[in-house]
């Protein structure tokens, strides 16, 4: 577990002696300023200040020795000053002493203590000077030894010694005034290190913007003087022109194409411009720096045109990124019946090429999933996907959904213009929907863009390169509406290179059950089970019907079978509650009116067992249809007494 730090205040007093330590305390109260109070001479008190410095402590108070050794070792220090006067008046009691003065005082002091004792006219006194602890150790030892009648002086031992020897002793204490004149110098010291601290981190924020916006540009950025000196080159300028870095050079040398004496006299902005420097085409920005009318240099923006062409890319993928990709592939795709097995095969060979294809299908068979599956599988899939079902915008709106527009082009349309989804769609696939819907003033439109690869935005004059695979689907019969003139025929002939035809569900019904299981395959296990034995009395009524909606009316039957089972609902079997049956549909239906009826197919399909299924699959040479015809039960029970029994793999 990581050790806490303690906080202490910014202005700490380290102390020699307990003395001065209460004086400080005192006057700190009284003038409400927070400062730590703690006591260490000379090393002692650099210990202890490098402690307190890791805690957060930023300006010391001390005195003599013990501040010239934390200013030694680099803190920042208000110095309590010790004057002469402080030492005049003890000076002229001692010298009323008899017998011999030691004096052990810090070496800083040593020249004025000499004066003031000749001053004063004190004769026998002896002064020992140190400079660090172990020669304040030594002077006071030999101060000891020197057998005085008092001694003067700070410190630890010395008082100590004193008292143990009973040798009278006195300390020069500080006054209030030196104090407080400290603590002043501490507070404006802390003032000043925390404004060059904010000035020093307003000029690094600076520095890193400059260099960020400097270094980090997708240009590359040359700042030039008057005489045509590179004075600062970014990163991407250095890798583009092999340039030393921090070396300069003159421009007339790196870029000899570019007229430097142009850019002096015209000292206007020149964007845009071309140049070629060896194999690499460079688009060139010139920005000159004018000052009172004279040029002082020019700031050179240069970007590589195949920069420029990969920018585009990735705003295409940004876009792409959005929202605009493919969720769905072959193996969302439930059927194992031979319709849709064939049909995703001859689809995933479609995939491996560029071609248009055309996808027909009825409402609801999964046109976009094939679509989703195709694009997944190609060489494309990185690249977005981008769908538009044709058939849900007003005509009026269609050309612009497509192909885009200019600002102002229309009433209402968006400020800045906006991209059509051939744009959006670049570098992967376009799904056009209900194909069959589009007017004929937006098929010619269509028409030209798959036959140029390029769009033009309404009210554009530009034409934008593109490059897309157009996958289209309708529910419409295309020859039909070629011939009746409502589609155009090379329109159709250019979107019908590959034909994949999506079967309806009534064409695939041993498959019914597996869509069925997926349906509910995100509810709990009890509610499954409670679903699939309702189901076993369903099937034959479901395996009979046409199913006009395909998979997406299937899923909606299975949406009310799940509700009304999952509340419980006392229903007994009805098939007009869950399933809209034409009334010629259903008297055509004898499964729906008598298996339902009287749980035949039920009852059934409990009397067989594994055995006598597989004889019946082996008779009928694993035909399945023939299979259940012979049993005389659906194919729909057939695949769930397979499941059961694991025999649907044979």
């Amino acid at each position: 577990m990581k050790a806490k730090v303690i906080t202490v205040p910014e202005i700490c007093l380290v102390a020699p002696s307990s003395a001065l330590a209460e004086l400080v305390r005192e006057i700190a109260a009284a003038r409400h300023i927070d400062i730590g109070i703690y006591t260490g001479v000379l090393d002692e008190g650099v210990r202890v200040a490098g402690e307190l410095a890791k805690q957060g402590a930023k300006i010391f108070i001390s005195r003599k020795g013990t501040a010239a050794l934390l200013i030694e070792n680099g803190f920042n220090v208000a110095k309590i000053n010790t004057t002469l006067n402080d030492y005049l008046r003890h000076l002229n009691l001692m010298k009323q002493h008899n017998g011999k003065l030691a004096i052990v005082e810090y070496i800083s002091f040593l020249p004025e203590l000499r004066k003031l004792c000749e001053y004063l006219g004190v004769q026998d006194a002896e002064i020992f000077s140190y400079s660090n602890a172990e020669n304040y150790e030594i002077c006071v030892h030999n101060a000891l030894s020197s057998h005085p009648s008092i001694l003067l002086g700070g410190g630890e031992s010395l008082p100590k010694e004193a008292k143990r020897l009973s040798i009278p002793h006195t300390v020069v204490e500080n006054t209030e005034q030196s104090v407080n004149l400290a603590i002043d110098t501490a507070i404006q010291l802390l003032k000043v290190q925390k404004d060059e601290a904010d000035q020093k981190r307003h000029y690094k924020i600076q520095y890193e913007q400059y260099s960020a916006v400097v270094n980090y540009s997708n240009d590359a950025i040359l700042s030039i003087d008057a005489h045509g000196d590179i004075i600062i080159s970014n990163k991407r300028a250095r890798q583009l022109l092999k340039l030393a870095y921090k070396q300069g050079g003159n421009i007339r040398e790196t870029l000899p194409m570019l007229d430097f004496v142009q850019m002096k006299t015209s000292k206007h902005v020149m964007l845009n411009k071309i140049i070629k420097l060896n194999d690499t085409i460079l688009s060139v920005n010139e920005m000159p720096i004018v000052v009172n009318n004279r040029f002082e240099g020019v700031i050179l923006l240069l970007q590589d045109i195949r920069d420029i062409q990969n920018s585009e890319k990735e705003i295409r993928l940004h876009l792409y990124n959005k929202g605009h990709s493919a969720k769905y592939d072959f193996d969302d795709i439930i059927g194992n019946s031979e319709r849709i097995s064939r049909t995703k095969q001859i689809a995933t060979n479609y995939a491996a090429t560029a071609s248009s294809i055309l996808i027909v299908g009825e409402t609801g068979t999964g046109k976009e999933l094939f679509a989703q599956s195709i694009h997944k599988r190609s060489a494309r899939c990185n690249g977005p996907f981008v769908a538009i079902n044709c058939a849900a915008l007003p005509k009026e709106l269609l050309s612009s959904e497509l192909f885009g527009y200019e600002e102002g082009a229309f009433s209402g349309a968006v400020k800045g213009g906006k991209a059509g989804i051939f744009e959006v769609a670049h570098g992967g696939t376009i799904f056009l929907d209900e194909i069959g819907e589009i007017p004929p003033e937006t098929q010619i439109q269509l028409l030209r863009v798959l036959q140029e690869k390029e769009v033009r935005r309404l009210s554009s004059d530009k034409v934008i390169p593109i490059d897309v695979r157009v996958i289209c689907a309708t529910n419409k019969d295309l020859s039909i509406e070629v011939q009746q003139r409502r589609f155009r025929m090379d329109l159709f002939y250019r979107i019908n290179v590959l034909k994949l035809t999506i079967p309806p569900l009534r064409d695939r019904r041993e498959d019914i059950p597996l869509i069925v299981e997926h349906a509910i395959a995100h509810l709990p296990a009890k509610t499954q089970k409670r679903i699939l034995d309702y189901m076993d009395v369903l099937y034959p009524a479901l395996d009979a019907y046409l199913w006009p909606g395909n998979i997406r009316e299937l899923l909606g039957v299975m949406e009310r079978v799940t509700i009304l089972l999952d509340n419980e609902f006392p229903m007994t079997p009805d098939i007009e509650l869950l399933i809209d049956m034409p009334s010629e549909t259903a008297a055509k239906s004898p499964s729906a009116k008598n298996g339902i009826a009287n749980g035949h197919s039920k009852s059934t399909a409990k009397t067989l067992d594994r055995d006598q299924l597989l004889n019946a699959l082996i008779q009928n040479q694993y035909n399945k249809q023939n299979t259940a015809k012979a049993l005389g039960i659906s194919r729909s029970t057939l695949w769930r007494l397979m499941r059961q029994y694991n025999l649907y793999d044979l």
